[in-house]
């Protein structure tokens, strides 16, 4: 009857339900059932599982340790004992020093992997003989007795266990007021002592002694033997528990005796002594410290447990399985084991499979659902299909058709259903299927552009920071490189290969500088931003640079280096100079670098067959304003480049296998190089045999000027001094480095002005309050406070308005100067600047007005470095007085600069073009090419 009722109940249900639901509900739930409770089930018996083994592993671990230490306890009670007895039988003669030291000597490693650190025996006289273990890995022999005034000696022991050299001499020692001595006696057998720290050592130990008494029970004295409690913990140490369990060992004060872990088992002050023994309740590590608390609080008293105990408590906020067992002899041993186990070691696997099975059963669950799902359809689709068409034909609308591809009873219906409208399903379908064809791909290109713009924007994003902390990281540097040899360059006192060598230092930077702009240019020029900077200048100067700069490099590799400029090449040019020196510069550092024998040649000329240059000739005044095209050739004799590798060998990055072979260089110069021609109205070509060498050429269109119009040789006269009744103007200096504030302090104090230093904003604008300097360079990027916050406080005052604040900077960015410019600067400088940027700076914002050197004479200064050769070839200076030659290259390999100018003048007044071209020399500090340009002359 009930069986009745609940089918009914269970039909009039399910007729309110969709079919599709009743068909897919049942199934899912009972797996879903099913599966739960299988994997609920697993759980509890793998946690039930997991108490047992950690019962059992508590106890084994626990059982080894107790074993352990009752080994290391038992060796020093078996040398105790038997130390006792030789001197029972007289086997030692206890006034026979040496022999006693022997008996300990033989004694030091009786057991093997257990170490005393010392043994040793006070008579009731006040007598002490002992053998110890010390710190330094060696062995030392102590004694007192009346021959040494009761003081404490100790002899370092040779092979043999015989005293050898005195160490040390101590204090007076009486061994009967010892605890060791002391307990013995009142004890009247074996006793250990309390743990006590070793008064030489930072280290925990605890000694057994056993009284010796005579015939008629008088006490002749105490033997003992020490222990180090270090040996525990590394027994400890090397115990596998768990994971991440721990084991310590405390006696019943709560103190540590030994533990698992590394920590020191006593507290040391703040001068580093040890003060105390370190209590368990007070240990670093959480673990120890937290189960210590733990068996405080749960346990009555440490004292009161007698017999082992587990617990089961949670830590750190973990479950955690903990056993104490207690540890006891008959001589005063009382200490408690304690075992700490994380129950996570052992749950680990367990909660893995718990996942897994979740996981199986979500997925398990899915799969019932999509199948029942797809199984509903099967069924009920067919009927549905013919409801509907039913109703529609009913309607009198018979353009709808069913989709039922069965060979069943309802398979045969459909067909001959469908068969009235076939050929306007046909289309309609062919038109929806194209529709979302094309839907798809519109979606899918979206994706993919939507996806490109991110990744575009991402890495904009980072190769602009990049090159922000680039060009401020290493651009600082070159500040104080190129800084400091500016102002060297202005002492008079420095000898002239010294001058020399710091102006290879200036070039050098110089071209280093340039190195770090490529990348800078690289970046620029793929943005499509990089455009040409154009000036007037000289192009006979340019060449020499460049050659002085690799003549030394191509001559330490062996290889000849030659220039060759045809006479019809123009001097004064107007384009972008720093580029072409750039391009020179990637050509040439390529040609030496891949060149092991033979030489290099650079050939400039006006016409593309590059004919073979002689003697330079001046540019002809009718060719000023014109268009000019110059051609540029650089050969060398390396190793040369394979055909297969031309093609690419302009692309960024790109290295020929010479290059990789070489490991040097990053594949942007060539790059950079032909990008840099384009710009300047030209094009690179390359020819290039493997074995032979290789040609690079190229050519660019500029525009020739007159000498009077080079500006690369104006404002170039150097500050000497200060004009006189000027005011005493205060400069100070902000700059988190110290050598960029070293190097303005150098460069302004012989000025007279007056200097101060700031580290970073907050400092600045304190000194800026106290002191109100005149102008302030300022650096952008500090620490505590930058520039930016710091400019903006002191420019918010009416006085601040009067300051003039110039910004240093190692940024190379063009937006860089309107951020520092809106923060309140009232100028922009980057770093590395140049002397002359400096003063010229503070004339405009201060009005500081200087005194120059005397200008060089016009004919010195358009001397190039093939004109000077010329001019002081050996036949030309043959015509001057020999001892006045004499005395200028005496005076020039001395540097004696004052000299050098007035013999200088003497030529002059003589010759004047080469007094010119020695003045030139002088002027540029290279005394020692005047010197050796005489010396040919002999």
């Amino acid at each position: 009857m009930l069986t009745k009722h609940l089918s009914s109940s269970l039909g009039k249900l399910s007729s309110n339900l969709p079919l599709r639901t009743v068909l897919i509900v049942p199934f899912a739930a009972q797996l879903f059932v099913a599966v739960g409770l299988v994997g609920y089930l697993s759980f509890k018996n793998g946690q039930q599982a997991v108490n047992n083994v950690a019962t059992q592993l508590r106890s084994e671990i626990s059982n080894r340790i107790e074993e352990q230490l009752l080994h290391y306890l038992e060796a020093p009670r078996v040398i105790t004992q038997t130390n006792a007895t030789a001197i029972d039988l007289d086997q030692i003669k206890l006034t026979d020093t040496a022999s006693l030291t022997r008996q300990f000597w033989s004694q030091r490693f009786l057991f093997e992997g257990v170490k005393v650190s010392a043994l040793y025996f006070g008579s009731s006289q006040g007598e002490f003989t002992g053998l110890g273990f010390q710190g330094n890995q060696t062995w030392q022999i102590s004694h007192v007795s009346k021959e040494t005034q009761n003081k404490f000696q100790s002899f370092s022991a040779d092979s043999q266990g015989k005293p050898d050299k005195l160490l040390e001499i101590g204090k007076n020692y009486d061994p009967r007021i010892r605890p060791w001595y002391k307990n013995a006696q009142q004890a009247g057998k074996a006793i250990w002592s309390h743990i006590y720290l070793d008064f030489k050592e930072p280290r925990l130990k605890v000694t057994i002694a056993q009284p010796i008494y005579q015939k008629d029970n008088t006490l002749r004295g105490v033997v003992g033997t020490d222990f180090v409690l270090s040996h525990i913990n590394t027994f400890l140490q090397g115990l596998k528990i768990g994971r991440s369990g721990q084991t310590f060992i405390v006696d019943r004060s709560g103190a540590i005796v030994a533990s698992s872990t590394q920590e020191e088992p006593f507290v040391r002050g703040k001068d580093g002594k040890v003060e105390k023994r370190l209590v368990a309740t007070a240990s670093s590590i959480p673990l120890i410290r937290a189960a210590a608390q733990y068996l405080a609080q749960n346990s009555k008293s440490l004292e009161k447990i007698e017999s082992s105990q587990q617990f089961t408590a949670t830590l750190e906020t973990q479950k955690q399985f903990i056993q104490v067992t207690p540890l006891k002899d008959a001589r005063g041993i009382d200490w408690l084991i304690v075992l700490v186990v994380p129950e996570a070691d052992f749950m680990e696997q367990i909660n893995a499979n718990n996942r897994t099975t979740a996981l199986l059963c979500f997925g398990a669950l899915s799969a019932a659902i999509v199948v029942g799902i797809f199984t509903a359809r099967w069924v009920t689709n067919p009927i549905l299909s013919f409801n509907i068409s039913a109703k529609e034909i009913a309607k009198g609308e018979w353009d709808k058709t069913v989709q039922l591809p069965r060979t069943d009873e309802l398979g045969e219906l459909a067909k001959s259903f469908n068969s009235m409208a076939s050929q306007l399903q046909d289309s309609f379908e062919t038109l929806e299927q194209k529709v979302e064809a094309r839907t798809a791909e519109l979606a899918t290109s979206n994706q993919k552009l939507e996806i490109a713009k991110e990744k575009a924007e991402v890495a904009n994003q980072a190769k602009s920071s990049f090159l922000a902390n680039m060009s401020h990281e290493l651009r600082s540097p070159l500040n104080a490189i190129l800084g400091f040899a500016q102002i060297m360059l202005r002492s008079r006192s420095l000898p002239s290969e010294h001058l020399d060598n710091v102006g290879i230092i200036t070039r050098s930077g110089e071209h280093l500088l340039t190195l770090i702009n490529q990348v800078l240019d690289l970046s620029k020029i793929e943005a499509g931003r990089t455009t040409l900077n154009e000036k007037n200048f000289d192009l006979y100067p340019l060449l020499d640079d460049v050659e002085d700069m690799f003549r030394l490099k191509a001559d330490d590799a062996g290889l000849q280096l030659l220039f060759e400029r045809s006479p019809d090449v123009p001097r004064y040019l107007r384009s972008d100079q720093v580029k072409l020196r750039q391009i020179l510069i990637n050509l040439l550092n390529n040609a030496i670098k891949f060149t092991t024998e033979g030489g290099v040649s650079v050939r400039v000329s006006t016409n593309s067959g590059l004919l073979n240059a002689g003697a330079a000739a001046e540019n002809c005044p009718e060719g000023v304003g014109s268009q000019q095209q110059i051609y540029f050739e650089v050969e060398d004799t390396g190793a040369g480049i394979a055909p297969e590798e031309l093609d690419k060998l302009f692309e960024a990055f790109m290295q020929t296998s010479s290059g990789k072979n070489a490991q040097e260089g990053t594949g942007l110069g060539l790059a950079i190089s032909r990008q840099f021609v384009q710009l300047m109205g030209g094009d690179v070509t390359v020819s290039s045999k493997v074995g032979v060498g290789t040609i690079f050429k190229f050519d660019i269109t500029t525009q020739v000027v007159d000498a009077a119009d080079d500006e690369s040789q104006q404002n170039k006269r150097r500050v000497i001094a200060l004009e006189p009744n000027q005011p005493r103007y205060r400069i100070l200096i902000v700059d988190d480095k110290p050598l960029n504030r070293q190097l303005l302090v150098q460069l302004l104090n012989p000025f007279g002005f007056e200097l101060k230093e700031a580290t970073n904003g907050r400092e600045a604008v304190d000194i800026w309050h106290e002191w109100e300097p005149h102008l302030i360079w300022m650096d952008m990027r500090m620490p505590v406070m930058d520039g930016y916050a710091a400019t903006q406080q002191i420019k918010l005052t009416t006085k601040g308005q009067a300051t003039a604040i110039i910004a240093l900077t190692a940024s190379v960015f063009e937006e860089e100067r309107a951020v520092v410019l809106s923060a309140g600067c009232d100028d922009f400088m980057r770093k590395p600047f140049r002397e002359q940027e400096i003063f010229a700076a503070m004339n405009k914002h201060i009005g500081v007005r200087y005194i120059y050197e005397e200008p060089i004479a016009k004919s010195a200064q358009t001397k190039s470095k093939t004109d000077i050769k010329d001019v002081l070839a050996p036949e030309a200076l043959a015509t001057l007085p020999p001892e006045l030659l004499a005395n200028l290259a005496s005076s020039a390999k001395s540097s004696d600069i004052a000299e050098v100018e007035r013999l200088i003048q003497e030529v002059q007044a003589i010759n004047t073009s080469i007094g010119d071209a020695f003045l030139l020399l002088a002027n540029e500090f290279e005394y020692g090419k005047i010197a050796s340009s005489i010396e040919s002359v002999s």
